[in-house]
């Protein structure tokens, strides 16, 4: 970072200051460094431009225009040697054919055909072979192939054979060229067959039809490249990741070619030329989508796809100077890489790249948690008592000021209703005040029927939604990390044994807010490497943190049930019930206010529905496992306690939940006529599933419910409800247009208002996912329904 001193001393039109300050906290930011680059060489202080240059091309080695741009500014000040050297760095970096052609040029340019002749010559045409090599087989590379061609048009021979090695090697350029798909080989193609006929008509049809074949290969692969990426390809650097718009699409663009290049639509028969081909489209795609994970995972997949201990050290390479230098908060290339790592028998390097991604993410969760410390000290309703003594200490100097107090009726503590002479507002956003003066005069409290003041809230709503968006933030950061420690465990267990693990677990709990994941994956590491002692210790541990997180007890009941541990069984269930019921109790007492926003009160409804659906989870796996392997005395003792502490659920629920069959509840789905709800792997019902089972179940007088699908046996019915109601819907509509001008009826006749009432809600019909409006059938049922009125 800048010395502290330098940024106070920063001017606002200090533009290259301030961009070389915002790159020192982000020097990832392309955009920056592109217009910290440009303001520099309009500076033109040439040791600012070079260092610029070179912390630039550390980050985005593989970008070749800036390589151009700044090979380029050296050559304006015929520094020949540093354009060497700097040839010699990049061109074995990226694959550009700006870049190649910048070479090319640069070395006929320094190259003397007076003195040097065939020598001088033949060093053009290796620099040519070269760029050829190196990026011949790119689409956009027939600028590159005409230079190359022009060169030789352009070598005058003084003997027959030179003249004759001229043409072949024309012809030999033109054979490569045209077999590789450019975007615009037809024109190249044309210009290839007028130079044959011109040189020799007779043998030109020969040379012709020999690579007519190949070209019209190239000519569909063409076609089909700019079908499926609509034309729309981009190949210049984009800076955005997989949240951009533009970057998604043009990821799709880059995997479509992929795809084109694996089907191998050109027939190449040597496998090489097309994996050589298939790698090219990996390159480029890095270089253009430098910010998506996706595309260096994929790359390093092939590699190794084609062969895993040949390309295991480029693999790594590839991960650790490109992908995770721009990537470095991805969970997916870290988590590559230390896979590649420990294949390599070099754990210690898996360590580093570990520690690398904790670094990262625990910085990001640092800066929002101070986010929300510095939200949370602003907004405090701590202070909201100091506003309340101050208003209570003004309310007492009123009194004593206030002619009319003897008038005034509190009818209570003053707290409750302080006179003012203003009109005040408490938390709950009614009026705090029942008179006011007027001219001398009192008047009453507005009444019940005046505008109403709006509500006044504990936190304002902008700030709710700040603080909601930070939270959502931190529990992904916090998540992330989580995920990392615990890979990060089981890998050391993998690699150095148990003792690595445990200090790795160690270290996970010193953040503060490690996930409870952490603790289970710890504890079973430990069991199955026979510590089950230890095992039971931790989650022990882990449930003195997580005392009422439902997806750790549920896991920790599951391993109790493994190792049949009844007791530690009942124990977790009595003590889990009482630390819920604490807590909702406490967030109950919280709902009483009247001062929350709706986005506070949302997210304690929420947890209190969350603590009651794992507690009632909870008693189910205890009752189920209870009558599979205990006794019914025990079943029925924990079953009586979940129904008190759940009267309104169904008791059919809670009894065919212990008699499933492969977790499906087959007692509901076939005698009940109730859609069985699937439940998520820890045994949750998913919260969209609960709403669409609570608006499906019909109350019956008994005081039970059901619930039952709108079946064909019920569609039939309706139908006839239809029927039924026409007559009756006709006679309403007679009676009403008997008072009623024609000119006010309404437009929409008594069969659809028939069809209208007789169809079932919405929820019945599942999921609105599964639900889709079909306007063709509806129309077409309209069409065929009676007494449709008419124009």
């Amino acid at each position: 970072m800048f010395i502290p001193q330098n940024k106070s001393k920063r001017l606002s039109l200090d533009k290259i200051g301030q961009l070389e300050e915002d790159l020192e906290l982000n020097p990832l930011d392309y955009n920056k460094w592109q217009k910290l680059i440009d303001q520099l060489i309009i500076k033109d202080n040439q040791e600012q431009v070079r260092n610029t240059f070179d912390k630039y091309l550390k980050i985005f080695k593989f970008d070749g225009a800036s390589w151009c741009k700044y090979i380029k500014y050296e050559l304006n000040r015929d520094e020949k040697e540093k354009v060497e050297n700097l040839f010699q760095q990049c061109l074995g970096i990226t694959d550009n054919v700006e870049l190649c052609r910048l070479y090319v040029d640069y070395v006929r340019g320094v190259t003397d055909f007076v003195t040097g002749g065939e020598k001088a010559r033949g060093v053009v045409v290796q620099a040519f072979e070269f760029a050829i090599n190196k990026v011949g087989i790119d689409i956009t590379s027939e600028s590159l192939w005409q230079d190359y061609i022009q060169f030789l048009q352009s070598w005058n021979p003084n003997a027959n054979w030179e003249q004759q090695q001229k043409i072949d090697l024309i012809r030999k350029v033109y054979k490569k060229f045209l077999t590789i798909p450019t975007e615009n080989i037809e024109v190249s193609w044309s210009q290839y067959t007028k130079w044959e006929n011109e040189l020799n008509p007779a043998t030109a049809s020969k040379f012709i039809s020999e690579k007519s074949g190949e070209f019209m290969l190239a000519r569909s692969w063409n076609t089909e490249f700019n079908r499926i990426t609509d034309k729309s390809l981009k190949r210049n650097l984009n800076p955005g990741d997989h949240n951009d718009e533009d970057v998604v699409k043009q990821l799709k663009y880059w995997l479509r070619w992929l795809e084109l290049e694996k089907e191998n639509k050109l027939e190449l028969k040597d496998e090489t030329v097309n994996d050589k081909r298939i790698q090219y489209v990996y390159k480029q795609a890095t270089y253009a989508l430098p910010f998506v994970p996706e595309i260096w995972f994929q790359y390093v997949k092939y590699l190794l796809v084609q062969n895993e201990e040949g390309n295991l050290q480029e693999s790594i390479r590839l991960l650790k100077e490109g992908g995770l230098v721009l990537n470095r908060k991805s969970m997916l290339l870290t988590f590559q890489l230390a896979e590649l790592y420990e294949r390599d028998n070099s754990f210690n390097n898996a360590k580093i790249v570990f520690k690398n991604l904790l670094d990262a993410l625990q910085k990001d969760y640092n800066s929002v948690a101070n986010q929300i410390a510095e939200l949370k000290e602003r907004i405090d309703p701590a202070t909201d008592k100091d506003n309340i003594q101050e208003d209570d200490d003004d309310n007492e100097e009123e009194e004593e000021d206030n002619d009319n107090d003897n008038d005034n009726d509190n009818g209570g503590d003053s707290k409750q209703q302080p006179p003012s002479k203003k009109l005040k507002l408490n938390p709950n956003g009614g009026q705090n005040g029942s008179n006011s003066e007027n001219n001398g005069e009192a008047v009453s409290a507005p009444s019940s029927s005046s505008v109403k003041l709006p509500q006044v809230y504990r936190i304002s709503l902008a700030d709710s939604k700040q603080l909601l968006s930070f939270e959502n933030e931190q529990k992904r950061l916090s998540d992330a990390i989580t995920l990392t420690y615990v890979k990060f465990m089981i890998a050391s267990k993998r690699s150095e044994g148990i003792k690595e693990a445990r200090n790795v677990f160690k270290q996970a709990r010193k953040f503060t807010d490690i996930g409870y994941q952490i603790f289970i994956e710890s504890a079973l590491l430990e069991h199955y490497s026979d510590k089950k002692s230890t095992a039971l210790k931790i989650f022990d541990l882990g449930k003195k943190n997580f005392a009422t997180n439902g997806k750790f007890l549920l896991n920790y009941l599951d391993y109790l049930i493994m190792i049949n541990d009844v007791d530690t069984m009942r124990t977790v269930i009595q003590s889990s019930d009482a630390n819920f019921t604490k807590e909702i109790g406490n967030l109950q007492e919280e709902l009483k206010l009247t001062n929350l926003d709706p986005i506070t009160r949302k997210k304690l409804e929420k947890q209190i529905t969350n603590l009651k659906k794992f507690l009632k989870q909870l008693y189910k796996t205890y009752i189920s496992f209870a009558a599979t392997f205990l006794s019914l005395d025990v079943t029925h003792s924990f079953a009586k306690k979940c129904e008190q502490l759940f009267p309104k659920d169904d008791p059919i629920d809670l009894f065919t939940d212990r008699y499933k069959l492969d977790n499906i509840n087959i007692i509901k789905k076939d005698e009940l006529g109730r859609d069985d709800i699937l439940t998520s792997f820890d045994g949750i019902i998913d919260e969209e599933e609960l709403q669409r089972l609570k608006r499906r179940k019909l109350s019956n007088g008994g005081g039970s419910s059901s619930s039952y699908s709108f079946n064909e046996e019920e569609s039939k019915s309706a139908v006839k409800n239809i029927e039924e109601q026409k007559t009756r819907i006709q006679q309403e509509q007679d009676q009403e247009n008997q008072g009623i001008n024609k000119s006010e009826e309404s437009f929409v006749g008594p069969s659809i208002i028939a069809l209208m009432s007789a169809l079932p809600n919405a929820s019945y019909f599942g999921l609105p996912s599964e639900s889709v409006f079909n306007s063709e059938k509806l129309v077409t049922l309209f069409a065929n329904l009676s007494n449709i009125p008419s124009q």
